[in-house]
């Protein structure tokens, strides 16, 4: 089993190796990366057989005058593979920190700027830290961990991601036997930001369902309302229309009334005039009789005298005048009786239905008067109803803003750095013991996120910390916005 180490990267001059071998397969390497620490695990078809390549690499942090530079360690190992993955990141991440940074690297804030123009200059010191290295692969990894691989591991385009510091043995083995490369950073979401999330949004999700099925009840509770609101219109207009009938009859039969009452006064007046005349005329009457007898008198003397043997004659003569004054005089009177007597029935009928219709005008207009409330109240309770609507409207808007997402703040994370205050410029790391303040600078960020220090496996909250861990080790300083990574800096202990 063979094991190589390689340095690579993009200098001033362009993307260079410290050692010859495999340069075509570094020019991968020379491109855009989204995580500033990432290391790559694949198991690749070489001219001189399978090989497996642990390629560490340092991303959009590296100054240099070309854009894209980045800073390499690989180590590749031929036919076989070593299924600690995470200690092989260890070594490799602990190289970077204590050996690179401060000769072939040098720390400006958070980023790192090359101190060489090629690395065969250098070829004395990355000898001794490939000796470093292989002292520590031999110290880390027993022969266990290494199992040998075929043509049957070769990665194809599928890939893993997984958080630096939560690879596993047994994940590492099958993703390989799975024939996918495995990416591993710090900067991955772990398995327990990865569940915040997923309740996060099972939460929200049941928050956004409780808002539309409350949202929909008020939309059917609005429905029904209106419903009934158009129902009780309509029974309104029912009433209306009905009111108003009632009204135009009350004033028809008050126009009739009125026509006949007018008649019946004009009859009243006929009645006035026929008295008036019926004392004249019984006087003519007696008149016309009294000069009826005079001639009557004179013609029976006259005839007794010259025509005695006709007697029977002379005496009808005689009566027939009278009679008919009589008979006369009976007619007038009874017709004026049958006159005034159908006068007085017409008139007392008259007024009988004037009272009835009297009466239904007022039973009318008590209705009419009903009709009014009625007609008042159902106004009020429209007036209600449209109210509790309104009422209704207002908590749908405040669910709809509380289901609304508010769109994030874009910042330039690309430009912040954590700035260290009790940390000199070119100090190589922290010491055991002292207190260190952290800071953000470099432009606008969140400002209601929160820090978390990491010493090892202790997790001190705030931006104010000791430094306990013993030298050697490293510590590294975030800055979260909920459970986004807003800034990271690992900085090793002295």
């Amino acid at each position: 089993m063979n094991v190589e180490f390689q340095i690579h990267g993009v200098l001033s001059s362009g993307q260079k190796t410290w050692k010859q071998e495999d340069r075509d397969y570094y020019t991968q390497f020379y491109s855009d990366q989204t995580e500033d620490v990432l290391m790559i695990v694949e198991v690749v078809n070489r001219p001189h057989g399978i090989s497996t390549y642990y390629n560490y690499l340092r991303n959009n942090n590296i100054l240099s005058a070309r854009v894209g530079s980045y800073f390499g360690m690989t180590m590749r190992i031929d036919g076989a593979f070593c299924r600690d993955v995470k200690s092989i990141y260890m070594m490799l991440d602990n190289l970077f920190n204590k050996m690179m940074v401060g000769s072939l690297l040098i720390a400006k804030g958070d980023k790192y700027e090359y101190a060489i123009d090629s690395f065969d200059a250098q070829n004395d010191y990355l000898s001794q830290v490939e000796r470093q290295f292989s002292n520590m692969l031999n110290a880390f990894c027993s022969p266990q961990d290494f199992f040998e691989i075929s043509s049957a591991y070769i990665s194809q385009g599928t890939k893993l991601s997984v958080n630096a510091s939560e690879i596993t043995i047994p994940t590492a083995v099958e993703t390989i036997k799975q024939r996918a490369k495995l990416y591993l950073s710090p900067t991955y979401q772990s398995k327990a930001a990865q569940k915040k999330i997923a309740d996060a949004k099972a939460e929200a999700d049941a928050a956004v369902a409780d808002a539309n099925a409350r949202i929909r009840a008020a939309e059917d509770a609005h429905s029904k309302s209106k419903q009934r609101q158009e129902r009780e219109y309509e029974n309104w207009e029912k009433e209306r229309q009905s009111l108003e009938e009632a009204r135009n009859a009350a004033i028809k039969d008050y126009e009739e009334l009125e026509e006949k009452m007018r008649k019946a006064g004009l009859d009243t007046s006929i009645n006035a005039k026929i008295s008036e005349i019926k004392e004249p005329l019984i006087q003519l009457a007696g008149l016309v009789a009294g000069r009826f007898q005079e001639d009557t008198y004179g013609n029976v003397q006259y005839e007794s005298q010259c025509h005695k043997k006709d007697s029977k004659k002379d005496k009808l003569q005689v009566w027939l005048p009278w009679a008919i004054c009589i008979l006369l005089g009976i007619v007038l009177v009874c017709t004026i009786w049958y006159m005034d007597s159908a006068k007085n029935t017409d008139q007392s009928d008259t007024i009988k239905k004037q009272s009835e219709k009297i009466e239904q005008l007022e039973d009318s207009v008590r209705k009419m008067s009903n009709q009014s409330d009625i007609i008042k109240k159902q106004s009020e309770k429209i007036e209600q109803l449209e109210n509790s609507i309104r009422k209704m409207s207002n908590p749908i808007g405040a669910m709809e803003q509380q289901v609304k997402v508010e769109e994030p703040v874009k910042y330039n994370l690309a430009k912040l750095r954590i700035n260290i205050k009790e940390l000199a410029v070119r100090a190589g790391g922290l010491t055991v013991g002292s207190t260190y303040t952290c800071e953000i600078t470099g432009g606008d960020y969140p400002k209601d996120g929160y820090w978390v220090i990491y010493e090892g496996e202790n997790r001190i909250p705030g931006n104010v910390f000791t430094v306990s861990s013993p030298s050697g080790t490293q510590v590294k300083i975030t800055y979260y916005k909920g459970t986004d990574v807003i800034k990271e800096r690992t900085i090793k202990v002295l």
